[in-house]
């Protein structure tokens, strides 16, 4: 019928194999998600609800500034975009810098500016006003430090000035957009505005304060949450010297904003010599679903394994996709419970399923799955990273330097936390000959030639 929404594809779960490659899509899930599943009590882990808490605590004019860690591929996106709906009384901006920023160089200073458009924009879509004065005064202080003027702005390849209702983006609008676009592309004037914003910090400090108090007010006005909470996504991608800088050299200054802020930070970071916790007191880390009981005791975690079934089974009808019920249970312990592991095991399974002109995905595909992602940290790992590997296997631990941190970047290693933690390596690397060959070697007694005299 004419005008009908088409049905949304989600809404069961895939029952054929193309269907179920497009269902395992492992890229982050919005807010109401139907593939979504809560995954507290596989993590063992409250996370989520604690992050929750840390924002809900601090109203009445406080903010809270936390630092969100875990693995990629653990959930910290799609658990941050539910967040971003689930808290009522918060006015909340989710911002993934890969789309604004160059993640692989990001100042503290580029966070600044990016809040302060990502804010207006926001506003200016939802209608909401600010003074003119106040935002006048703000575009004046930009304006004399950064030293842009409506010619630069407007030759800008970043600055789209589309109208919206038939008028044209304020020039404050155009030239944050502008600012940030020279970030994202390199461009040489970045160093430039980089050195002038942090030589006036205190300025920019207060004129992005002045933006958000100015808001909260407004929101206020209008009825609608007043409380900002910005979320900022995918800085664990950042490079470790880099990351280390922006949230140990400049974590005072992250906090200073006036508003709820989350950021992201990579886990080797988390780990730092430096103690996130004197810089971040509001800290914590979303940890993978643990599949087995505790530290020492290796049996099947049940609550794990059901909750990640619970994945799959939102995603592909099993009973007619898998050749049997055991191969899923094949393709949670093989994802060491990181969802993004277990989400790219079963597109890959599909894939093989399809090259073997299969209708279902058998053992083998599933085999075929876990062999080529296991080629991929086969490539990826150093000779010497075995033995390293080896004693992690060995002891659930890892020691604190910077090897040891690579690998538990690259997932190569696992954290599982709650009321037990530990370390262990990725069940992907277990086939591996070089690394079974570091375990032996672990095992076997060391002879000591006697000292003549």
């Amino acid at each position: 019928m004419f005008g009908m929404p088409s049905p949304d594809p989600k809404a069961k779960p895939a029952e054929t194999l193309r269907d179920a490659y497009q269902a395992a899509d492992p890229r982050p899930l919005e807010s109401g998600d139907p593939y979504f599943v809560d995954l507290t009590e596989g993590r063992d882990s409250k996370a989520t609800e604690r992050l929750k808490q840390m924002i809900q605590n601090s109203g009445g004019g406080h903010s809270s500034a936390i630092a969100f860690s875990g693995h990629r591929g653990s959930g910290k996106s799609t658990e941050l975009r539910q967040l971003q709906h689930e808290l009522a009384n918060c006015y909340a901006l989710y911002l993934d810098v890969n789309d604004f920023l160059d993640a692989a160089d990001i100042d503290y200073t580029d966070l600044f500016l990016l809040v302060s458009r990502a804010l207006l924009d926001r506003l200016r879509q939802d209608d909401v006003s600010i003074a003119a004065d106040l935002v006048k005064a703000v575009e004046d202080w930009f304006v004399s430090v950064t030293k842009q003027t409506e010619q630069t702005v407007a030759l800008s390849a970043g600055v789209t000035t589309e109208a919206r209702a038939g008028v044209e983006l304020p020039f404050i609008a155009r030239l944050l957009a502008k600012l940030t676009a020279d970030v994202k592309a390199g461009s040489s004037q970045k160093v430039a505005t980089r050195m002038e914003l942090d030589r006036y910090f205190s300025g920019l400090l207060t004129n992005t304060n002045l933006l958000l108090s100015a808001a909260s007010d407004a929101l206020a006005r209008s009825r609608k949450p007043s409380q900002i909470l910005i979320l900022v996504d995918n800085l664990d991608r950042h490079p470790p010297s880099k990351s280390e800088d922006l949230f140990f050299a400049h974590g005072s200054q992250l906090q200073d904003l006036d508003c709820h802020a989350v950021y992201t930070m990579s886990i080797d970071t988390f780990y730092s010599h430096k103690n996130i916790g004197n810089v971040f007191p509001n800290h914590l880390v979303l940890p993978n679903v643990k599949l087995q009981v505790s530290k020492t005791n290796t049996g099947e975690r049940k609550a794990g394994f059901d909750s990640l079934r619970n994945v799959i089974e939102k995603r592909v009808d099993v009973a007619k996709l898998l050749g049997s019920s055991e191969l899923a249970v094949k393709l949670i312990a093989t994802s060491g419970g990181s969802v993004r592991q277990l989400i790219r095991l079963l597109r890959e399974a599909v894939l093989s399923a399809q090259s073997s002109k299969r209708d279902i995905i058998e053992a083998s595909a599933v085999e075929d799955a876990a062999r080529a992602m296991t080629l991929d940290f086969e490539r990826m790992l150093a000779p010497e990273d075995y033995d390293l590997l080896a004693e992690v296997s060995a002891t659930k631990r890892i020691r604190k330097n910077e090897q040891y941190m690579r690998l538990l970047s690259n997932t190569a290693v696992l954290e599982y936390n709650g009321k037990d933690f530990w370390q262990d390596v990725n069940p992907l690397i277990g086939p591996i000959d070089a690394f079974q060959k570091a375990k032996r070697k672990i095992g076997r007694p060391v002879h000591r030639r006697r000292s003549g005299k």
